[in-house]
């Protein structure tokens, strides 16, 4: 999303040397700014695509922008972008396992050709993204966006002992995927 450019007064343009009122989303600017970042690392990590997690970060922060007067007034609006962003990658995760399986069907193989993730982190990416979604989400804004319980509930609009409950299951299951000492918990 290109950067808004504050107006600039035309002399002659409007008969006078000063400028028609035009307000510009100042704050939603520093917004995208400070949280674009953050929102592009988090769908990374959970859909294993960088230009991928840069049109899903992208399409929730257009859809902020369209609802700038509702969710400029969020107490949370980080967490609103990033719920949309982590629900955008999950239903784009799904149609894209969808679409791989058709191909794999149609060329007689069931595994994509194509890794997404470099392969230092290709077992772990593939391990997080068969967790259950709200699981992979919740590991995801934990370690990718180093958010609290508290944080990570206020993004998935859940109570905190249900994220307390989702990142033990995870990492459980994790734990056996990847054959790691479980007793090493963060």
């Amino acid at each position: 999303m290109p950067a808004a450019r504050p107006a600039r007064s035309v002399p002659g343009a409007t008969g006078r040397d000063e400028m028609p009122s035009v307000r510009l989303p100042g704050r939603f600017e520093h917004f995208y700014y400070e949280e674009y970042p953050r929102v592009v690392k988090l769908v990374y990590a959970l859909s294993g695509s960088r230009a991928g997690a840069e049109d899903i970060a992208q399409e929730a922060f257009l859809r902020a922008y369209q609802n700038w007067e509702r969710v400029g007034s969020y107490e949370h609006q980080a967490a609103w972008v990033r719920r949309v962003a982590t629900n955008l990658a999950t239903s784009g995760l799904r149609r894209r396992l969808l679409e791989a399986r058709a191909l794999a069907r149609l060329a007689g193989r069931r595994e994509p050709a194509l890794e997404l993730l470099p392969t230092d982190q290709a077992d772990f990416g593939r391990a997080l993204r068969a967790l259950p979604r709200r699981q992979a989400q919740a590991v995801a804004l934990f370690y990718v966006e180093d958010l609290s319980v508290q944080q990570i509930a206020v993004v998935l609009d859940c109570a905190e002992g249900t994220v307390k409950a989702h990142l033990a299951k995870a990492r459980h299951t994790l734990a056996k995927r990847l054959q790691l000492d479980s007793g090493e918990e963060r």
